[in-house]
């Protein structure tokens, strides 16, 4: 049992002893007022009905009434079965003895608003008389000895330690009740920190429809993510080393080959040039594709238009196309030129990215579409770029915008590390948008952009 295990048990028992005790108190003062009445005025139904019956004959007969009905009770029935009547001197009707201490606690009793009226103050004129049964009432057969069976008595003491134990087992299972997850995500953490990424919650902690079961969910999901982070992490050096090895294997060809033949140091130049281009390239998109997944927030402060950032990108791959017998084709239905708040560079390179690689994947003599449309319902801008190639398998679409994944259906003979995509879908996602890919109907792949 962990420290918060004991701290939640012992503020809700302590709290639990504090009210019990209150309560207990409470009672035991309100009981002990009762007893103390009860020495002198008993509360049972002759009594009752006796104090009863003489208040109602004062009212409709006056006081010769009551006391012609008191002297027969005298004359007829044990003095502890009387009904005493008090006027307002203190006096008794009868003249008989009534202590000081007996009139203290009756005319107590008036001001507790008993429910049995065992006591009862009646005034008829200018004539009051105080009512009261001191001892048992005026019918004899109540005095009879266990003509009920008396009532079972639980001692004090086993009531305390009930109480105690009572209110210690609901503490510890309700400190339980809020202990155990906690622990058990501790050890989840625990485990995590070391290492093991592996460790979910939900299914140990149960059916939990709390706080602390939507915490258990928090962690399963950001085990999940960081687990997933580590594998790509794990996947991006893998990959990234073994694109950096070619490049560099020739490097060290090329200049083993200019010192064994240094007739063919101008070409072995030229190569390592070559390679070292092809490396500053590659070093420069793994260290943008690393920016945008290091989860910091690029600054999105210009105001882009997007035509215009259409038309750069569009001029430098026509270049790019008609040097490889290609066009590109650029359409827009936007009316007023649509204006957004974000990144120039990483929308430029993804945009960029997107229509170099379809360029790419497009056969000679035909033509890439970049088009631009704008749904006003719900001011998204869809940005399509389509090519005229094989297309990608199914079961491909999805991975080919993860680093250093290239199509099944990609030509062999073209240059290029599978990083262009990744970025394009990092940089978008940056931007609040989607990217996704689709085969077209009719032939090639079209990439969509929503902004």
């Amino acid at each position: 049992m962990g420290r918060l295990f004991w701290k939640i048990l012992l503020t809700f028992w302590l709290t639990l002893l504090v009210a019990g005790g209150v309560t207990g108190i409470a009672v035991w003062v309100h009981h002990n007022n009762l007893q103390a009445m009860e020495k002198e005025v008993i509360v049972r139904p002759s009594s009752i009905l006796a104090v009863k019956a003489a208040a109602n004959t004062f009212l409709y007969g006056g006081t010769a009434a009551l006391r012609n009905m008191l002297q027969e009770q005298k004359d007829e029935a044990p003095e502890e079965l009387q009904i005493y009547a008090v006027d307002a001197n203190g006096k008794e009707l009868l003249e008989r003895a009534v202590s000081d201490d007996t009139l203290q606690r009756v005319r107590a009793s008036l001001g507790q608003n008993l429910k049995l009226p065992i006591v009862r103050q009646v005034q008829a004129g200018t004539e009051n008389y105080l009512l009261f049964a001191p001892l048992a009432g005026q019918y004899p057969q109540f005095q009879q000895e266990r003509r009920l069976s008396p009532p079972r008595h639980i001692s004090p003491s086993t009531l305390i330690i009930s109480g105690i134990a009572a209110s210690f087992l609901s503490s510890f299972f309700l400190a339980w009740y809020f202990s155990q997850p906690i622990n058990i995500l501790r050890k989840a953490f625990r485990v995590a920190a070391e290492g093991d990424l592996s460790q979910r919650v939900t299914p140990i902690i149960g059916s939990r429809r709390d706080e602390i079961a939507d915490l258990g969910n928090d962690f399963d999901n950001m085990a999940t993510k960081l687990q997933t982070l580590m594998a790509s992490q794990r996947r991006l050096l893998h990959d990234i080393s073994h694109e950096l090895r070619s490049p560099l294997a020739r490097l060290q060809a090329s200049i083993g080959l200019a010192h064994q033949q240094p007739e063919k140091v101008a070409s072995s130049l030229a190569r390592i040039e070559h390679e070292a281009e092809r490396l500053d390239t590659l070093v420069g998109e793994v260290l943008t594709l690393s920016r945008l997944e290091s989860g910091v927030p690029q600054p999105l402060d210009e105001y882009i238009d997007i035509l215009e950032l259409a038309d750069a990108v569009i001029d430098d791959a026509r270049f790019e196309a008609n040097s490889l017998s290609r066009q590109v084709v650029f359409q827009c239905d936007v009316e007023n030129s649509p204006i957004i708040q974000g990144h120039g560079e990483l929308l430029y390179r993804a945009l960029e990215n997107v229509v170099r690689n379809a360029i790419h994947h497009t056969p000679e003599g035909t033509a890439v579409t970049l088009a631009i449309h704008q749904n006003s319902a719900n001011a998204r801008l869809q940005i399509t770029v389509d090519d005229q190639g094989t297309g990608v398998p199914e079961e491909e679409l999805g991975s080919i915008f993860e680093p250093f994944q290239r199509s099944s259906n990609a030509n062999p003979s073209r240059s290029g590390y599978g990083l262009g995509l990744a970025i394009a879908r990092r940089a978008v996602e940056s931007h609040g948008g989607t990217i996704r890919a689709m085969n077209r109907a009719d032939r090639g792949l079209r990439v969509e952009i929503i902004l």
